[in-house]
């Protein structure tokens, strides 16, 4: 059931937030005018959550509820240190806390690598994959299975942040179930730290403003992922399907093209859909995309692309993007620490060799800007410096949509025309979509167009002016014609 089919957009999301919505209110009163509490609402989207995993996973959602009540109680564990009186000697230091921390932290990695690369259930994962067939997703990986990605690193964040004193573990069991197994991160993201989220568990604001941002930052997600990426996945798999005896110069590079935008805006459609749900849950949420293929240096585009993922190694690896400058050997110490952050992402990514290939393929050119060829790009014209990341970027595509190492290399040779003779039996599939999509892709893939932002107010002002008519109308029908209906 993924985002864009029409059971999740007409069946399974109206019924969740309408649920949602409903018991928040009847649960919340007095609080017309401030925020809603959500301690027997949140049942409701850990219900909509365990759903969307067994849709998605099978047999593995019951795991992955297991575990998250696993860390809820190992989370009420790690929270007696800060519960405890400082200890006056060795003997009152409880190793409880400790225990609990090593167990949730440990636990989660190890159900991380075991389900990931030895999962029991692959075999009820690959129907749900099925449905991406016909639209596929560009990182299947992230996929294999369900939600997995995303539980670890929240699981993680969760044990840490209690452990760190950075947030309080919640008594309420629906509250840290709800940041385990909220629905719209499990696909893709965005990564949430606990302690940003811990204190709008229980109660958060919810309005009509706020809801109708988050309605049009769902459409625009749906859009993203919907009529762009779906629109350029067929001619990029096709591209990257071919044999070496039938794969030319041109359909490699319109394969590249697409791919290049295909892998955008399918995730950072997810991410926008996920920030969107997130706000109409009261909940604000930080950006995952931010103009990459904008960025001048390898190093802002990885600060750009996918942020939550970079900023979650950061601050609980203590593997930062781009390190403090000082001493030589501490600049050997950083440029030798971009290893195995962009290790970490490709495994991330799905952990295959070409994906570590790609991980370490960026590694070297994000640590190679921290030499004097990173001050002497500096020195060059802008439009120099966007080309030249935006030639190592796509160069890395290459490696990251391959199968194998032979095929990215079969690849790497048609782009540079050294693939078959151009064939009338092979035409382009450069249809009219795909055009169109290309265009409007480039051009939303960069910020050429700051005017657009402005009219985003007015449309937040015409979906808020529409909600209040629809709850204007249906007020109008419950009083007017059931009211009646009840005093005959």
């Amino acid at each position: 059931m993924a985002f864009t089919d029409w059971r999740f957009l007409v069946v399974f999301l109206p019924s969740v937030l309408g649920l949602c919505f409903l018991v928040a209110r009847l649960t919340s009163r007095g609080a017309a005018d401030g925020p809603l509490r959500f301690h027997a609402a949140n049942w409701i989207l850990v219900a909509g959550g365990l759903a969307f995993l067994v849709a998605g996973t099978g047999r593995l959602a019951a795991i992955l509820g297991a575990a998250a009540l696993l860390q809820y109680l190992l989370g009420l564990g790690i929270a007696g240190t800060h519960r405890q009186p400082p200890a006056t000697g060795p003997d009152r230091i409880s190793a409880v806390p400790e225990i609990c921390f090593s167990l949730a932290v440990t636990g989660s990695l190890f159900g991380f690598v075991f389900f990931r690369y030895r999962n029991p259930f692959a075999g009820e994962v690959l129907p749900w994959l099925d449905t991406f067939a016909g639209t596929p997703f560009p990182v299947p990986g992230l996929l294999a299975p369900l939600g997995l990605a995303v539980f670890t690193c929240h699981a993680v964040s969760y044990a840490t942040d209690i452990h760190r004193g950075e947030a309080t573990a919640p008594r309420n069991p629906a509250h840290a179930l709800t940041y385990l197994l909220l629905f719209p991160f499990l696909v893709a993201g965005p990564l949430v730290r606990f302690r940003d989220v811990s204190t709008h568990l229980a109660a958060r604001q919810v309005g009509m403003a706020a809801f109708a941002y988050g309605v049009r930052r769902f459409t625009i997600g749906l859009a993203k992922a919907w009529l762009i990426a779906e629109t350029l996945a067929p001619p990029a798999d096709l591209a990257f399907s071919m044999s070496a005896d039938v794969l030319d110069v041109a359909h490699a590079w319109l394969g590249l093209a697409c791919f290049s935008l295909q892998i955008y805006f399918a995730l950072s459609g997810y991410a926008d859909m996920a920030l969107g749900l997130g706000r109409m849950l009261g909940f604000r949420l930080p950006e995952h995309f931010q103009w990459p293929y904008a960025a001048d240096s390898l190093r802002g585009f990885w600060q750009r692309w996918s942020m939550t993922l970079t900023a979650w190694l950061e601050a609980y690896l203590r593997l930062p993007l781009q390190p403090g400058g000082g001493s030589p050997g501490r600049d050997k110490q950083a440029i030798l620490s971009l290893f195995p952050l962009f290790l970490l992402i490709a495994v991330w990514h799905g952990g295959s060799w070409p994906l570590l290939l790609w991980g370490a393929w960026h590694g070297s050119a994000v640590a190679l800007e921290r030499t004097p060829w990173g001050t002497m790009l500096a020195r060059t014209p802008a439009p120099f410096r966007h080309a030249y990341v935006l030639v190592v970027v796509t160069a890395g595509w290459v490696l990251f949509r391959a199968d194998s190492l032979t095929d990215a290399v079969v690849f790497v040779q048609a782009l540079a025309g050294f693939g078959a003779a151009p064939s009338l039996n092979h035409p382009l599939p450069l249809t009219g979509g795909v055009q169109l999509a290309l265009v409007v892709g480039a051009v939303a893939a960069v910020p050429v167009l700051p005017a657009v932002s402005r009219w985003s107010v007015t449309v937040d002002a015409i979906a808020t002016a529409l909600q209040m008519i629809v709850t204007a109308a249906a007020m109008f029908v419950w009083t007017r014609v059931l009211g009646r209906g009840r005093r005959s």
